[in-house]
């Protein structure tokens, strides 16, 4: 089994591949172990549906921590730590993931992230606290500060992320509802 490794480009993001165990009948893979000690021990799982050219997100969680694969189709993720005490604060990047090379992604609290499907998709998640709509904090997916190249000017939105606000106030409500849950930020950006 392969071991996980911590992804440079933003602190505390893990990418652990996956391996598949096939046959005749299709394939086998294991996309969560407590054992492998990833930094998210899930109480909720989820799965979604994606059609081909849904985007979703941005968005960034205060309080739970995401362990992510993709069980059928292809997903790009977008990445930015938005964290102003994080050695990788502003850093963006994008992540390929798909079910022909699995990989397991765990996203930490304060690193805002999207899902372009550029085919239809099933993506499964847990969630290391039960979902709560002040855990999440929404941005304009196609913000310039984040500095992403989607590889699409008009993806497909829910109704709550193509009304989602602009940078600076994501930022702004990300930093309050830290505050807000945490009481502080941690020390290194205290000042």
């Amino acid at each position: 089994m392969t071991s996980a490794q911590q992804y440079e480009s933003i602190d505390g993001v893990v990418v652990r591949p996956l391996t598949p165990h096939r046959d005749s009948r299709g394939a086998f893979t294991e996309i969560y172990r407590e054992s492998w000690e990833l930094g998210c021990w899930p109480v909720q799982f989820n799965g979604v549906t994606s059609a081909a050219g849904v985007l979703r997100g941005m968005h960034v969680h205060i309080q739970h921590v995401d362990h992510l694969a993709v069980v059928a189709g292809t997903m790009l993720l977008a990445l930015h730590d938005v964290r102003p005490w994080s050695r990788t604060a502003g850093t963006s990047c994008l992540i390929e993931i798909g079910a022909n090379a699995p990989r397991a992604v765990v996203i930490p609290t304060g690193v805002a992230h999207g899902f372009y499907f550029p085919e239809p998709s099933v993506l499964v998640y847990g969630v290391s606290a039960y979902w709560d709509s002040n855990d999440e904090v929404a941005c304009r997916w196609d913000s310039a500060e984040l500095g992403l190249s989607w590889p699409t000017t008009a993806p497909i939105l829910s109704e709550r992320d193509a009304q989602a606000p602009d940078y600076a106030a994501f930022r702004a409500t990300f930093l309050q509802s830290w505050r807000r849950m945490h009481g502080a930020l941690p020390e290194r950006c205290a000042s």
